[in-house]
């Protein structure tokens, strides 16, 4: 079962910097210049790192992230489970969130579990339940 981790936020951002370049993260430039506002969750199966979710507060709009996903090859297919999703949609909710946007490859993911378009990309309203 993969389980998302909270550690020390600096710490965190490093390994995720040191991740998207071993695993050449297509937007690793544009992150790593705003990677000290990252909120990061590491994902892990046992002591081994799954992949990482990290989110950005939209600047006019606090209570709006944008999410992002890293997910290391080896669990591609078994990554978006629903315990998963919902104990960060879990996280994202208590720590203020009232909306997650997501702009690129996973989209159509978000969709699925409940989101719509906007003109920034796929929003989900916060709290959610992936049924």
């Amino acid at each position: 079962m993969i389980r998302p981790r909270i550690h020390d936020a600096k710490l965190s951002q490093d390994v995720l910097l040191d991740y998207m370049e071993r695993y050449d993260y297509p937007y690793l430039e544009a992150h790593s210049r705003i990677i000290d506002y990252a909120f990061v969750v590491t994902c892990e199966v046992k002591d081994k790192i799954a992949g990482f979710f990290w989110c950005y507060a939209v600047e006019d709009e606090e209570t709006t992230w944008t999410a992002h996903a890293l997910i290391l090859p080896d669990y591609q297919r078994r990554f978006f489970s629903r315990r998963l999703m919902n104990a960060l949609f879990s996280v994202a909710w208590v720590s203020g969130v009232n909306k997650l946007i997501v702009e690129n490859s996973q989209t159509d993911l978000l969709l699925r579990m409940g989101g719509y378009m906007t003109e920034d990309g796929a929003a989900l309203d916060l709290p959610h339940k992936w049924g």
